[in-house]
């Protein structure tokens, strides 16, 4: 597994609040394809993307030759659309990168110290290069669910302890 820099090979892409409708174009269109990329084998569909009369959709920038849309990457254009189309921005990074502290931290939405004494307390795989810590982007993403699915397993036990009659019977709520 390679290593990356988080600045060489990412991207922010924040949505564009004129092109919204054109967002919005697309993310019907690209939802239009087939659901099932398993049926779609990647030697197969280039063979057939090939031939000059299949009927292939393809990804076509300027300056750039057209690329076959399969179905993995009209997926992953469908979310980002949708994402851009409602105001939110987009971070894209391969799911081996490599992060500084400082932008692990940023990651959780945690200071450099917290981050830090998770590292320390084993909660977050991590490596040392020299004197710094670098930390797996996917090793950041399984510590975010995991906490997500741990904060649901207390709200759940909260909810299962709360008397719904108690609340019922409350006068300060209407």
């Amino acid at each position: 597994m390679g290593t990356r820099s988080i600045a060489k090979d990412s991207a922010t892409y924040m949505p564009n609040v004129d092109n919204r409708k054109q967002l919005l174009d697309i993310r019907e269109a690209l939802s239009s394809l087939p659901e099932d990329p398993a049926k779609t084998v990647d030697s197969r569909f280039a063979e057939m993307a090939a031939q000059p009369d299949f009927p292939v959709a393809t990804l076509k920038v300027p300056g750039m030759p057209a690329r076959p849309l399969t179905p993995e990457l009209a997926n992953a254009l469908l979310q980002m659309a949708d994402q851009l189309a409602r105001g939110k921005a987009v971070f894209v990074a391969p799911y081996d990168t490599k992060l500084t502290t400082q932008d692990a931290a940023d990651f959780l939405g945690v200071s450099r110290p917290t981050l830090v004494k998770l590292l320390e307390q084993g909660k977050i795989p991590f490596e040392k290069v020299g004197r710094h810590r670098r930390v797996l982007l996917a090793d950041l993403q399984r510590y975010a669910e995991t906490r997500h699915q741990e904060n649901l397993a207390v709200f759940d036990g909260i909810a299962a302890d709360e008397n719904p009659q108690a609340t019922l019977d409350n006068p300060l709520i209407s």
